[in-house]
This record gives structure tokens, C-alpha cells and sequence, in this order.
């Protein structure tokens, strides 16, 4: 018989890797367009394990990334919350999807996420960003495959199950 490992330790430390990249000091023009690290991690461990994941997951990283920004407390949770919402609905499909068809998924998602934290931020008096508030979307689908491979790695490596 097989011992199978529950190192779900990988999946909190890759949540916290995902939420220092989302807030690590860049050059302006860099920073325009960041990835949304901690969303494709989410993402990834959300249509990897559907079982295990799901939206109280999405929550925790909502709020962990709402601290670790210091933007309005539930933001990214209301976000995470709506994006994996739609892994989870989709998540039969989406693993049968070649890898640059998930990207482009990841591009809509992303997209979405970005345009209801801007509804949202709009809302309680923000300010109105140009169109280039949409490019994080763009880098994210383009790191995409990268980064599910390197998550996958890591799931087999520790047998997260």
C-alpha cells in the first residue's frame, strides 16, 4: 500500500510566496503590470484539488492579500471569492483545456477580478485608473502555463492530495 501525503503546508507557503510577489516594491512602469501572483495561486490550487479548495480557501486568500496590501478589509476576498466561484463551476472543463486555452480562462478571470476590485474601489470613493489596470490580466495569462507547471511540480513532488 501507497502512504499518500497531505502536505498542505505547500499550499499555505505557496500562498504566502503568491502574496509577497503581489506586494514586492517594483518600478512604476513595472508594476503596471504585475501578475496577479496570489489569484493564479488560488487558481491553480482551486482547479487542481476542488475537493479540498474551495471558497473559504478563496476567503483566507482574499483577506491575506487585503492585509498584506492594506487595501479595504474584503476586497480581494469579494474577488477571490467570485473567481474561484467560476474554477469551481468550470473546473471539470478547465482541466481537459490545453494549456494556452487556460490561459486565455485565466485572461477572462483575471480580467474580471481586476474590474470588480475597480467597481469596488470605485465605489467607496477611489480613484479611476486608465485602461492599463487591465494589464495585469494580460501578464497573468502569459505567466500562466510557468506557473501551473511549477505548481504541479510541487504538488506531485510533496503528494499534496
Amino acid at each position: 500500500m501507497v502512504q499518500q501525503s497531505n502536505a498542505h503546508w505547500v499550499v499555505w507557503m505557496t500562498l504566502l510566496v503568491g502574496a509577497v510577489f503581489s506586494i514586492m516594491p517594483l518600478p512604476e512602469w513595472l508594476s503596471l503590470v504585475r501578475p496577479a501572483w496570489l489569484p493564479l495561486v488560488v487558481i491553480y490550487w482551486v482547479l487542481a484539488l476542488p475537493e479540498r479548495f474551495g471558497l473559504f480557501f478563496a476567503f483566507i486568500a482574499g483577506l491575506l492579500l487585503d492585509v498584506f496590501q492594506g487595501s479595504l478589509f474584503g476586497l480581494n476576498s469579494l474577488g477571490m471569492l467570485v473567481v474561484v466561484f467560476i474554477v469551481l463551476s468550470l473546473h471539470r472543463r478547465l482541466r481537459l483545456f490545453p494549456v494556452w486555452q487556460q490561459a486565455f480562462m485565466v485572461f477572462l478571470m483575471i480580467g474580471f477580478y481586476q474590474l470588480l476590485l475597480l467597481w469596488a474601489r470605485s465605489a467607496v470613493g477611489g480613484t479611476i485608473p486608465s485602461v492599463w489596470y487591465l494589464l495585469p490580466s494580460i501578464s497573468s495569462a502569459l505567466v500562466w502555463p510557468w506557473m501551473m507547471s511549477g505548481l504541479r511540480f510541487l504538488r506531485r513532488y510533496f503528494r499534496v492530495v
